[in-house]
């Protein structure tokens, strides 16, 4: 009895950790096609966006916003029309979407499965739950708008979020996906990336790996 005790005890324990690492490698793989696949839509975005702009709406928009601030909307364009430093401004705008990317992304950590936010909650009411939390993600990337980020980073966190809802659609295996796939956090990385350094030691939060 003892003996079959033992061996009962091992197999769990070889089976959990079999279970854990292939948890991880397909964790991995599933990061790195959704990078891909995440791009792609941004090119395609970007393309479209590009496009757009050179249509007659769209430089009629592009000349009231020149009109409004005397030159392309920017952050230093914001921080002027609100009477602070850029520094402020940048200062205000990284803990704005700070507090959003958390909210979503990483508001507690669980063990093995890592950050989990008000995302992955949201992702368990079908239809619902994935429009919200696409309306809250997509809030994110209005503020970004209102602080002048370009079209060709818009286009980007636009595709991290679309791809989320994507993945939401998907029953059981999405939900799953979705708390591998975090939006927020992706786009968070993307604005560091464009506001430089000084993001980078402003926004805390941890960001996914975009490149």
């Amino acid at each position: 009895m003892t003996d079959f005790l033992v061996a009962l005890g091992i197999s769990a324990v070889v089976l959990a950790s079999v279970a854990v690492a292939g948890y991880f490698v397909l964790r991995r793989l599933f990061e790195r096609a959704a990078n891909r696949v995440a791009k792609d839509i941004g090119r395609v975005l970007a393309d479209v966006s590009g496009r757009a702009a050179t249509t007659p709406i769209g430089q009629r928009t592009a000349g009231a916003t020149r009109a409004a601030t005397g030159r392309f909307t920017n952050l230093g364009a914001y921080a002027a029309a609100h009477g602070m430093s850029e520094e402020d401004a940048r200062r205000q705008f990284a803990s704005s979407i700070e507090r959003t990317a958390r909210l979503m992304d990483s508001a507690i950590t669980i063990p093995i499965v890592g950050p989990v936010g008000l995302d992955a909650v949201l992702g368990l009411f079908p239809v619902a739950g994935d429009t919200i939390a696409a309306a809250i993600s997509i809030s994110l990337i209005a503020k970004s708008l209102r602080y002048g980020i370009p079209r060709e980073v818009i286009a980007r966190m636009l595709a991290n979020v679309l791809f989320d809802l994507l993945l939401g659609a998907v029953p059981v295996a999405g939900d799953i996906a979705d708390l591998w796939f975090r939006s927020n956090a992706r786009n968070v990385a993307l604005l560091r990336e464009y506001l430089g350094d000084e993001a980078r030691n402003t926004i805390e939060i941890t960001a996914t790996r975009v490149s």
